[in-house]
């Protein structure tokens, strides 16, 4: 089953344990065995696998397209996955890049509830070290939020604190923010250009790295979200999905102008 997102005229699209933690292989990093990388078929496997019960959309995507004088659709294209549970709606969401190049996954978002037999706080937390190992860092510090850091690209997640230092600064749900309601490489170049974030970011920010993060807040969890995010490849599909636009609008002008006709004079 499919269903078109809203459209858009433009493109729209982050308690520290230890310092010295490293990065972990961003092959290491999953969410409900969903990796970033993947394949549209790979995911779908992937999502029956982990729970055969839940019910697998595609979410279809469109541009309006401006040809001086009237708004068209651009073709459609595929923007994300979404894994259904009963009434709690999409329990996971799984993003992809294109429709230029292969579609590969870019991100993906978690929610889940716990109705019965809720853990609590430290026994959750000791799940997901047994299952991710140590993480890189607690966002703000906080205990409710760890975040795990890929090896092998720069953080695009820190901010300096009131004592300068670095520290990842990133709000719950950030990287899905980021993909549906602003655009990434907008977000980071204020943040780089201000004062918290002077020299903590890449000068390309296809360049960032990726991470996983889980929030689960109270005690015991009732509630917890969690995501999977290649930031770079994020802001690769921005500008991608930006010049396909701005391709077919040329296309699309030229096609109108190429059909006008003035009045006999």
């Amino acid at each position: 089953m499919k269903h078109k997102i809203l459209r858009t005229s433009a493109i729209s699209l982050l308690f520290c344990f230890s310092s010295v933690v490293q990065a972990v292989p961003a092959e290491q990093l999953d969410i409900a065995g969903i990796k970033l990388g993947m394949t549209v078929d790979e995911v779908k496997a992937a999502i029956n696998t982990f729970d055969p019960q839940l019910q697998i959309e595609e979410v279809a995507a469109v541009f309006d397209l401006n040809d001086g004088a009237n708004l068209q659709p651009s073709p459609e294209f595929l923007d994300r996955i979404e894994a259904l549970q009963g009434n709690q709606g999409a329990v996971l969401k799984v993003f992809f890049s294109g429709p230029v190049g292969e579609v590969r996954v870019i991100g993906v978002a978690r929610k889940g509830l716990i109705l019965s037999n809720q853990p609590a706080s430290a026994q959750f937390m000791q799940s997901l070290t047994a299952r991710y190992g140590q993480p890189t860092a607690f966002n703000r510090n906080q205990k409710d939020q760890p975040v795990w850091e890929a090896s092998g690209k720069m953080s695009c997640l820190k901010a300096r604190d009131y004592k300068n230092e670095p520290q990842v600064n990133i709000a719950p749900g950030f990287g899905e923010s980021v993909l549906v309601n602003v655009s990434a490489e907008q977000f980071f170049s204020s943040r780089a250009g201000n004062n918290t974030g002077k020299g903590l970011f890449p000068k390309e920010f296809t360049d960032c790295g990726s991470y996983l993060s889980y929030f689960f807040p109270g005690d015991p969890i009732s509630s917890f979200s969690g995501e999977l995010m290649d930031l770079g490849a994020i802001v690769h599909t921005e500008r991608s999905r930006q010049q396909w636009v701005e391709q077919l609008t040329a296309e699309a002008v030229q096609k109108r102008l190429s059909k006008g006709q003035v009045p006999k004079f």
